[in-house]
């Protein structure tokens, strides 16, 4: 009886102890997310700002597990944050000319490497990946498909939709819109990509999943060949 009591204790003893480190573990999560900050990056141009985006780009990407998360926030920080910045630094204008970042492939690729971040808190992620692309206007260079914002809103609906519904009606079009925008928006690629988000999004906020709804029938109500 004795033994029995003593393996009982044992257990119950090693069952505390796991439960105290998973709670160590989630606490630790939940203190990394809370002080989580920008670093406060005052570039005096574009082209200082893309210099650091290359530059955090490159040292995330060939960084040890140990040191990615560093330079994938500093790297997160110092990416813009409304989409007239996206286009200063990745687009294409015809008075100034190609951004510091707009030639293939290495635009694409940083913006392609800022759509699959996994190590930004979700709400201070999907937070700027939402203002990048409020107001957004497809161009023919690094300045369309929402900067791959559908993708991401298929991959994590409620982190997404969470940021989203944070902001007005007006907005939340405009990035819909935006994620449909082309030369000819009406075509097969489009529809799939509507029916996909309307399904997963109206399970998770109806309020979204109709302004989806409006913003995919308008741009294709309007679909005139446009070119910009």
């Amino acid at each position: 009886m004795n033994r029995i009591l003593i393996i009982l204790t044992l257990i119950i003893l090693s069952s505390c102890s796991q439960s105290k480190r998973a709670y160590k573990s989630n606490a630790k999560t939940a203190e990394t997310l809370l002080n989580f900050e920008c670093t406060d990056f005052d570039f005096k141009s574009v082209e200082e700002q893309s210099d650091s985006i290359l530059l955090f780009t490159e040292r995330a990407t060939n960084a040890n597990s140990i040191n990615r998360q560093k330079w994938e926030q500093k790297f997160f920080c110092a990416f813009p944050n409304s989409f007239v910045r996206m286009q200063e630094v990745f687009g294409y204008d015809d008075d100034k000319g190609a951004a510091p970042l707009y030639y293939y492939p290495s635009g694409k690729n940083i913006i392609q490497y800022f759509s699959q971040l996994e190590s930004i808190p979700n709400p201070i992620y999907f937070d700027k990946y939402v203002k990048i692309n409020i107001n957004g206007v497809w161009e023919a260079d690094n300045i369309q498909g929402a900067f791959d914002f559908d993708d991401r809103l298929l991959k994590d609906t409620k982190h997404a939709c969470n940021a989203l519904s944070k902001f007005s009606n007006v907005e939340i079009k405009s990035v819909f819109r935006f994620i449909f925008d082309g030369p000819h928006p009406k075509n097969g690629d489009n529809a799939k990509i509507y029916k996909e988000l309307s399904s997963k999004i109206d399970k998770q906020d109806k309020r979204l999943s109709k302004l989806l709804t409006k913003a995919y029938k308008k741009i294709m109500a309007e679909d005139d060949g446009h070119g910009h």
